[in-house]
């Protein structure tokens, strides 16, 4: 089975550089974040016409995530259950494809350090720990993919020591990041790459792209018995430097029986 995640930054304006990727990679499932769309906007008939069956949980403006798959999707839970406002943004959606429970998330940015949107976050994370802890504790072998918006150690963003207690860095980040992984799941990411950085995001401004100035925010942890069934990985960097993509670059994964 293959398996991809990609923060799209919307779906409407990058469709023809997401209906080509389809068309080159051909994964079985593939994980969407930040649509910016309503529901009703999400282009089907066009994915449709490539195989791919759309289960999104959106809305109009921004975040919104989906599951776009050529094999049938069950059990499907949009959003954090009990979740009261505003933690009910469509931000999470999950799904069984292929007999494995897979989680897409799309996580609140923060913006800054000590701010009401950065607290937001991180009782966010703590909603999808219980998630997953529940999910495991059903006895479901589990992947996460999905925008964390967290790089979760120095490795993974281009200038550790200048961003080690800003946004997207910050040490109650990186714990909330850490609790995930207590729960028994892996960083498929990290395992694959060994010391490599593993940049999935470089900020659009100046030439942070061509300089490799990245951060990895884009992650995917999965129970034990899916990641010791990962035989190939890759970052596309080469969707990520085409002209009109996403500011993320696609992840993708190849499941071996």
């Amino acid at each position: 089975m293959r398996l991809a995640t990609w923060n799209v930054n919307s779906i409407r304006a990058r469709l023809p550089r997401v209906l080509a990727w389809l068309q080159d990679w051909q994964p079985d499932v593939l994980a969407l974040q930040e649509l910016r769309c309503a529901e009703r906007d999400v282009p089907r008939r066009e994915l449709a016409a490539l195989g791919y069956e759309v289960t999104p949980h959106s809305q109009s403006g921004s975040g919104g995530v989906a599951f776009v798959s050529r094999l049938p999707l069950e059990s499907i839970q949009r959003g954090i259950p009990g979740a009261p406002p505003p933690f009910d943004e469509p931000r999470m959606l999950g799904v069984t494809a292929g007999g494995v429970r897979l989680v897409t998330v799309y996580a609140p940015n923060g913006r800054k350090v000590g701010t009401q949107p950065h607290r937001f976050k991180l009782a966010w994370f703590e909603l999808l720990r219980t998630l997953l802890e529940t999910e495991l504790a059903n006895g479901h072998d589990v992947v996460l993919l999905g925008d964390l918006n967290i790089a979760p150690t120095d490795v993974d963003v281009w200038d550790p020591h200048r961003y080690r207690r800003r946004n997207l860095t910050s040490p109650p980040e990186r714990a909330s990041y850490q609790t995930l992984l207590e729960l028994g799941l892996r960083d498929v990411v990290r395992e694959s790459s060994g010391d490599a950085p593993a940049f999935t995001w470089w900020n659009r401004r100046s030439d942070f792209f061509e300089t490799n100035r990245g951060w990895r925010l884009d992650h995917v942890l999965a129970t034990p018995p899916i990641a010791d069934r990962v035989a190939a990985f890759l970052v596309d960097r080469d969707e990520r430097g085409t002209d009109g993509s996403s500011d993320h670059a696609p992840i993708v994964l190849d499941l071996s029986p």
